[in-house]
């Protein structure tokens, strides 16, 4: 549980950090609007970054898996939300 949730956590960073260089033009490999991007930067990197706290500082693997499963459940919902009501022609 101890190396899931320190792999989990750094991957959401990693996710995070990619998002955060879209949002800022760095990289130009975005499908999703600007807002999206940015809102799924902030997610992922805010909650990576509490997971490797929560792994390395507090050190409980349970809040840290769990906080770790957060950004993909609610990235997942964000992006529903987005195919709904976004308008593709």
């Amino acid at each position: 549980m101890k190396y899931l949730a320190i792999i989990i956590a750094v991957l959401n960073l990693y996710i995070g950090f990619r998002f955060f260089l879209n949002a800022i033009h760095v990289l130009q490999t975005s499908k999703y609007s600007k807002c999206s991007t940015i809102i799924f930067a902030l997610l992922f990197l805010g909650l990576g970054g509490i997971g490797i706290y929560y792994s390395f500082f507090a050190v409980n693997y349970t809040v840290a898996s769990i906080v770790g499963a957060g950004p993909w459940a609610i990235g997942l919902f964000i992006l529903l939300i987005n195919l709904v009501s976004e308008d593709y022609k």
